[in-house]
């Protein structure tokens, strides 16, 4: 199995209160998002929602999206932090 190591793209939903701490991710190659209460909260569940999606695409012989290069969602996402997220345990 090649590499899966997908860029994500993480910010603050001030939609929730700018109080909370919420924030967002997102997996844009593969439509994931999801998000938690910490920066940490939120990174641990998107590689847990990366990891089904693979074991999943796996399981029922689907392709995945290629991932895009970092360096284009990152100029594309400048005031968003963006990260990379692997899908090994």
């Amino acid at each position: 199995m090649k590499d899966l190591v997908y860029p994500v793209i993480m910010y603050k939903d001030d939609e929730k209160g700018s109080n909370t701490g919420w924030f967002t991710v997102s997996i844009p190659d593969l439509g994931i998002v999801t998000e938690g209460e910490t920066i940490v909260d939120a990174f641990i569940k998107a590689k847990e929602y990366l990891c089904a999606t693979i074991e999943c695409a796996v399981k029922f012989d689907c392709e995945l999206e290629s991932p895009s290069d970092f360096e284009t969602i990152y100029k594309a996402n400048k005031k968003h932090i963006v990260l990379l997220v692997d899908a090994l345990t």
